[in-house]
């Protein structure tokens, strides 16, 4: 968790302690306000009448449950507060697996019973073996950010019971390849297929990250992504290639659509888009890959689009059309796949070898 502002205030819901390195100094009941602000380079905290000045504050449960309650919301561990760069910052300093517990329900769908079962065990060694590569990274002051520049954070109200056995029964395990923590891509739905790492984020090819089938009949045919149509009037369509800063006006025209490649798996290598600018002249886009979901978006703008695994067409009122299968950039496990081995009868760890060949599970302290 990483949160920052130039000044900053933060509700006590429960009884909590604050101290500094060394020493306890206030207990602070509920309904009261902390009031963190810069005091050159050091934070200065008001508590009603009461002021400190430290190099930095931790705030943690005066009770044994060691869950934090503040601003509406429940973390377990302890938060940090400081300032850096001139601006309040604050930190919830956690153990692996109360993050893991606190990720699976946020990123991942549960489903009814215990039918995702496998699935769910799975992509907890997922989310546990991801926040232990991002501990290594050795960032400045905190290691993994609580949204989707990593992995969507919920703290204790992003738990379940059910969940969180779950997150106990893997406990410690990661993933392993060649004695060293795999990379961790997931996705929604791969739509059939799988995707080269490379061909999505410009990394080099990693063995485990390759394009793989999803089954002879794909298991994410269960998902509510694995088909989708869009639709964009041709103003909308052209609006989005200006707002991407590809053309200088919006009062082109389309003239046509051109899938000039593809990959193995079937998603979009190369997409053409010619213009014309209703006299003579035309222009035409060249869009790769991963890129086209960003400038393309669904037809209501307001995420990226599902896939590049998709046909694109006009149709006879200028209209663009796209159908497409999966949801997500297709690297690494595909969930609704896993859910949908899961419900096969297939274990947490053949699972986790068919979207990682040649990986295997182990406990990180091995």
């Amino acid at each position: 968790m990483n949160n920052a502002s130039a000044e900053l205030t933060i509700s006590v819901d429960d009884e909590i302690i604050v101290s500094d390195d060394k020493y306890s100094l206030a207990e602070v009941a509920s309904g009261n306000k902390l009031k963190f602000s810069n005091e050159r380079e050091k934070l200065k905290l008001t508590i009603g009448e009461k002021e400190f000045v430290k190099n930095k504050f931790f705030l943690t449960s005066s009770d044994e449950t060691e869950i934090i309650k503040i601003d509406g919301k429940k973390y377990r561990g302890r938060l940090i507060v400081f300032v850096k760069d001139s601006e309040v910052k604050v930190v919830n300093q956690i153990g692996l697996e109360d993050y893991t517990k606190g990720v699976m329900i946020k990123e991942m769908p549960v489903g009814k019973g215990t039918e995702n079962y496998e699935a769910l065990k799975a992509f907890s060694i997922c989310i546990r073996t991801y926040a232990f590569n991002k501990i290594n990274e050795n960032k400045d002051f905190f290691d993994i950010y609580p949204d989707t520049r990593d992995q969507v954070y919920g703290g204790v109200d992003g738990e379940t019971e059910y969940t969180n056995s779950i997150v106990d029964e893997t406990r410690d395990q990661i993933l392993i390849y060649d004695n060293e923590p795999a990379i961790i891509f997931y996705h929604s739905t791969c739509g059939g297929y799988t995707e080269n790492i490379s061909n999505v984020f410009s990394k080099k090819n990693i063995p485990y990250l390759i394009g793989i089938k999803d089954g002879d009949e794909p298991y994410c045919k269960i998902s509510p992504r694995y088909e989708w149509v869009e639709n964009y009037s041709e103003s909308i369509f052209v609006e989005r290639l200006y707002k991407a800063k590809l053309i200088e006006s919006i009062n082109y025209k389309l003239s046509d659509l051109r899938i000039e490649s593809r990959f193995s798996s079937g998603r979009i290598n190369e997409l053409d888009i010619i213009l014309n600018d209703g006299q003579e002249i035309q222009k035409t886009i060249y869009l790769l890959g991963n890129q086209i979901r960003s400038i393309i978006r669904n037809s209501d703008g307001k995420s990226i689009l599902k896939s590049t695994m998709f046909n694109i067409k006009i149709d006879n009122e200028n209209n663009v059309v796209i159908n497409g299968k999966g949801n997500g950039h297709g690297v690494g496990l595909c969930q609704w796949g896993a859910i949908g081995q899961s419900k096969k009868g297939t274990d947490y760890k053949n699972i986790l070898n068919h979207y990682f060949p040649g990986t295997t599970v182990k406990s990180k302290y091995d």
